[in-house]
């Protein structure tokens, strides 16, 4: 058993990256891949962690990523090689370009009366840039939200994101090839993926993903319903996708989901692996 979609502390997940590895250890997963939301500071942590207790590690990270009329796309990127030229200067630029749009947000929240104080954000970021995730988490520490769910319900989702905070479809692909990896859409059946477009419209946006050169779909997940799990495997099957899946692990601030079998019941074979790396 396998899980390809887990979050730690490092974006918007409860546990360490350290945490999340004996977690998996002590479950007897084969492997794990930290996908982080749009960052890769929790991966050296957790490869060595995962070679000190001889669990196999995937490196990864979860893109949000713009497409279309101002709808967003999660995209998963497994078996990343973050040292890759192409990747690291195209990550370090897009992270800059992140944490140089999150002013918006801190002059919104000053508008409700939360003033975040510079320093205190930036001493809960994991490599020194600011985005919506750290913010969260600062509305968590201090006490203004009870979780990083509710930092995004009740305040990060009511700003609209501006240019330059979101990577396109094209560079994120880009980026995972380059790196070695193999990109696949996230939980195609949320807002975040292909929710409420008509059969035209996601058989339109796959073709095109698959031309831009997406590898894949996550199969696996846990709140797929029966219907949800047919129809992905239908895209599957007529584009020729690779598969993958995993948990959406979050810890606490997801208590329903638990590392490698979801809501109990989820069980993502080896052979997922095997055809991936």
């Amino acid at each position: 058993m396998i899980d390809l979609h887990v979050h730690s502390i490092i974006s918007d997940g409860m546990d360490t990256p350290s945490e999340i590895i004996r977690k998996a250890k002590r479950i007897g997963l084969d492997a794990l891949a930290l996908t982080d939301h749009d960052c890769i500071a929790g991966l050296e942590e957790a490869e060595l962690e995962a070679h000190r207790l001889g669990v196999k590690f995937v490196k990864g990270i979860e893109f949000s990523v713009t497409y279309g009329d101002n709808r967003l796309i999660h995209i998963l990127g497994l078996g990343i090689n973050p040292d890759n030229e192409v990747f690291s200067k195209l990550y370090a630029e897009y992270r800059k370009s992140r944490s140089n749009q999150i002013h918006h947000i801190f002059e919104g929240l000053n508008k409700r009366g939360i003033y975040p104080v510079m320093e205190e954000v930036l001493a809960l970021s994991p490599d020194g840039c600011l985005d919506r995730q750290t913010l969260g988490r600062w509305l968590l520490e201090k006490g203004i939200t009870k979780s990083m769910h509710s930092s995004w319900v009740d305040y990060l989702d009511l700003f609209p994101y501006r240019e330059g905070e979101l990577i396109v479809m094209e560079t994120a692909l880009k980026m995972i090839k380059a790196a070695g990896g193999k990109s696949f859409m996230a939980h195609f059946h949320k807002p975040i993926g292909l929710k409420d477009y008509s059969k035209g419209e996601c058989h339109k946006i796959l073709t095109d993903l698959k031309a831009l050169g997406l590898d894949g779909m996550e199969s696996y997940y846990p709140d797929f319903t029966h219907e949800d799990y047919l129809k992905v495997n239908k895209y599957i099957t007529k584009y020729n996708f690779l598969v993958s899946g995993g948990s959406d692990y979050h810890g606490s601030n997801r208590p329903s989901v638990e590392l490698g079998i979801g809501s109990g019941s989820m069980n993502v074979p080896n052979k997922v692996l095997d055809s991936i790396i």
